[in-house]
């Protein structure tokens, strides 16, 4: 699959990139049927986020058709239409309960996708 890739400051190229696969019972994969690129996105390119990692999949506004789930999660089902939550969360840690989960304390809390996580879309449940 072609995708729109940060590879240094300044520097993003559409490359081939392997199709993901489900790494944690939480996970689902999304095809996106559309995206955009956001002030973060732009933010990444001039060098002002040092939490993004080279090898990112930019374009984190989007909306897709769920192609596959993992074992625990039930709130959606492959074919659902949905959109992509830039921030995963762990919904369990003092940011979460409060509702501030941007600054989830959770390895992969946050803001992400798009930022430190390469080729995993997660939707939690």
């Amino acid at each position: 699959m072609k995708a729109y890739t940060y590879l240094e400051k300044g520097r993003f190229e559409l490359i081939d990139k392997p199709k993901p696969a489900l790494k944690e019972p939480q996970d689902a994969i999304v095809r996106v049927t559309l995206g955009s690129i956001c002030t973060s996105d732009l933010h990444i390119k001039h060098g002002s986020v040092p939490q993004a990692v080279p090898g990112i999949t930019v374009g984190h506004e989007m909306v897709g058709i769920v192609e596959a789930v993992g074992p625990e999660v039930h709130n959606v089902k492959v074919g659902d239409r949905v959109t992509v939550n830039v921030e995963t969360f762990c919904g369990e840690c003092f940011f979460c309960k409060r509702g501030y989960v941007n600054n989830c304390e959770s390895e992969h809390g946050g803001w992400a996708l798009g930022c430190r996580i390469t080729s995993r879309c997660a939707i939690h449940t």
